[in-house]
């Protein structure tokens, strides 16, 4: 199976919530560093049944000034995850879902989130070594709000967070009704 590089990249004109691609100046200060503070409040779950990965994940988003980071081994765990912080009104802004986990896949996480409304301002990221376009197709079609192809590395996983950011503010503004 040949691997995409372009799959991480440009997605415009997909009908989706995905993201197309925006790495440009906003996301830098005045010396080229990217600017992390607006990341610090995030709060997201890593499900994925390789440890080594979850660890990559959660270093990557240390260095993002990330800090309220959970870990989900597998798809069963992640959805009780999920739900125990909806239900404690400490909802997770970012998931991160590998596709192949044992008990319940990342796609059928995502699937069983997406068509419950009290989800729709939670981005639901597909995190996963499927390159494969129908694959990502299935998932746009399920409601992911970006795909990433691993392995990754952590510029490209950084600037894959300020995107999906950025949806989430936008999707929590047009929830409110501001414009």
């Amino acid at each position: 199976m040949a691997k995409r590089k372009d799959i991480n990249c440009d997605l415009t004109g997909l009908s989706a919530p995905l993201l197309v691609r925006r790495c440009g100046a906003k996301h830098y200060d005045s010396g080229g560093k990217m600017n992390v503070s607006q990341l610090a409040n995030l709060k997201v779950l890593i499900a994925d049944d390789h440890f080594l990965i979850r660890q990559f994940v959660r270093n990557t988003l240390k260095e993002s000034k990330i800090e309220n980071v959970q870990t989900a081994a597998d798809g069963n765990e992640a959805i009780d995850l999920v739900q125990k912080a909806k239900a404690e009104n400490t909802p997770f802004d970012i998931v991160f879902l590998d596709w192949n986990m044992p008990t319940v896949s990342g796609i059928d996480v995502l699937t069983f989130f997406r068509v419950k409304p009290e989800y729709s301002d939670t981005a639901f990221v597909m995190l996963t070594a499927e390159s494969e376009q129908q694959n990502l197709m299935k998932a746009i079609k399920a409601g992911a709000t970006s795909y990433i192809v691993k392995p990754v590395s952590p510029s490209d996983l950084s600037k894959k967070l300020y995107e999906i950011n950025e949806w989430l503010k936008r999707k929590r503004q047009s929830s409110r009704g501001i414009f």
